[in-house]
């Protein structure tokens, strides 16, 4: 059975995320509120009926998914290639200490061109060729029909913007849920960055 349901999720908050720095490839943990997230997601989940769950293998996104999994009493499917864009020289700083330091690597960057790799780091187009290498390896899997994976907001909206020409102008907050579902032979956002499981 192919996959007809995907939640994609956002791992919980950490420092780097409250002083909106790059994190990339960084090994950054959550912080106090980003497991209090991730236990109201994975309570939440319990009301859900999900057969699989992957996870990007960095460690935010990782302890994350430990936590649902726990909760959930299911086995963790770790995916080198549903890891953050690794953002290379910029990572640790936020984007105007990037503008800063690195100016035309940050212009090339702001550009948008796809095909730019950040130095030491990768492409927006690498980015996309391994997420939907990924996509398409989990969402064809036999015997699972609802998969939630944990991820990153950069990676996650680089693969959905490679897949609909719009999309809704929202914030991927912290522990948010983006829900796929399958429709024939297309796939549609059911719901976009909800958090039904945070305080408004």
């Amino acid at each position: 059975m192919n996959a007809s349901k995907v939640l994609f999720i956002r791992h919980g908050q950490t420092n780097f995320n409250t002083e909106r720095r790059l994190q990339g490839a960084m090994p950054v943990p959550l912080n106090d509120r980003g497991r209090q997230q991730s236990h109201a997601l994975a309570r939440y989940l319990q009301t859900q009926d999900i057969d699989a769950i992957y996870t990007s293998p960095r460690q935010r996104a990782r302890e994350t998914a430990q936590i649902i999994a726990e909760t959930l009493q299911m086995p963790l499917i770790e995916d080198e290639r549903l890891a953050e864009i690794a953002f290379g020289k910029f990572e640790g700083y936020t984007f105007p200490e990037v503008a800063g330091r690195f100016p035309d690597a940050y212009v090339k960057w702001e550009s948008g061109y796809r095909p730019y790799r950040v130095p030491n780091g990768e492409s927006r187009l690498d980015v996309q060729l391994r997420m939907q290498a990924a996509w398409d390896d989990i969402v064809s899997a036999a015997e699972q029909n609802a998969v939630a994976i944990v991820g990153h907001s950069s990676a996650m909206m680089i693969l959905l913007a490679s897949m609909y020409a719009f999309l809704p102008d929202k914030r991927i907050l912290n522990t948010s849920i983006t829900t796929l579902e399958r429709y024939q032979e297309i796939w549609r956002i059911q719901s976009f960055a909800a958090t039904p499981h945070l305080p408004d």
